[in-house]
């Protein structure tokens, strides 16, 4: 680990090695005892925590149970939400198509009932069929 890893794990995680990641841990506390810097820099984290906790309000116990009651209220009254209908679930499937826009579903849609409409051919004509009525100029009238 390097300083500027250290760092960050310091800006991320916090001066408590504690909550660190495990993995991250053996190799901070190596370096916490090869580096001055980093012990600074752990030093200078851990005076910002204490200064933090002792300069910020603590909100009133009181307040907090009366803020979580109300949010709990609010929670069993508001109703449960339906179970969607087949029309929500089609959308929800055809969703992926919308950056294709509607317009391009939509003619997709056409073609499909078109080509599925249609008569089939019966029999796949002769392709020579036509010239084989042509006169040639050896034959008789």
């Amino acid at each position: 680990m390097n300083i500027a890893r250290f760092a960050l794990l310091l800006d991320r995680h916090g001066p408590a090695l504690a909550r660190w990641p495990e993995s991250e841990r053996a190799a901070a506390t190596c370096l916490l005892a090869a580096s001055a810097e980093a012990r600074a820099r752990l030093e200078a984290a851990l005076a910002l925590d204490a200064r933090l906790r002792r300069d910020l309000a603590r909100p009133d116990p009181a307040s907090v149970a009366r803020l979580q009651d109300g949010i709990a209220r609010r929670i069993v009254r508001a109703p449960m939400p339906d179970r969607p209908g087949p029309l929500p679930r089609l959308l929800a499937l055809l969703r992926p198509a919308l950056p294709a826009g509607w317009g391009a579903l939509a003619a997709m849609a056409c073609c499909a009932l078109w080509l599925g409409l249609s008569p089939p051919r019966a029999a796949p004509e002769d392709p020579f069929g036509p010239l084989q009525t042509l006169p040639l100029a050896g034959d008789a009238f």
